[in-house]
């Protein structure tokens, strides 16, 4: 996504904001890591550190952005809670760090992790 400015323009990739989102979703209590978007023969891998932004899916509509999350939640915690931290965290940094606006933030809860 380019932002332009009087000195020029700046170009953030999809890439960059997914690692943003994972890093964002990665510091909330009650998440176990992140998950990837297509699951592979229904198995599925926990992802964490430098792979986390493999579970992010960053669509740009009308220049605002709508993030989806796929994610892998701790056993015995609310998981509306959990969601609802991730979207607050995820939002607020991606936000703060790119300065682009976000439209919607899906959280998809693909596993329960004891």
């Amino acid at each position: 996504m380019k932002i332009n400015n009087e000195l020029g323009y700046i170009d953030i990739t999809r890439k960059a904001i997914a690692d943003i989102a994972g890093n964002a979703a990665m510091e909330c209590y009650g998440l176990v890591g992140m998950a990837h978007k297509r699951g592979k023969d229904g198995l599925i891998e926990i992802l964490s550190g430098d792979q986390a932004n493999k579970g992010v899916g960053v669509i740009i509509e009308d220049d605002r952005l709508v993030i989806d999350l796929y994610v892998i939640v701790e056993y015995a915690i609310k998981i509306s809670v959990v969601a609802e931290n991730i979207i607050s965290n995820v939002k607020y940094r991606v936000e703060k760090e790119t300065g682009l606006k976000v439209k919607r933030i899906s959280v998809n809860v693909v596993s329960v992790r004891v």
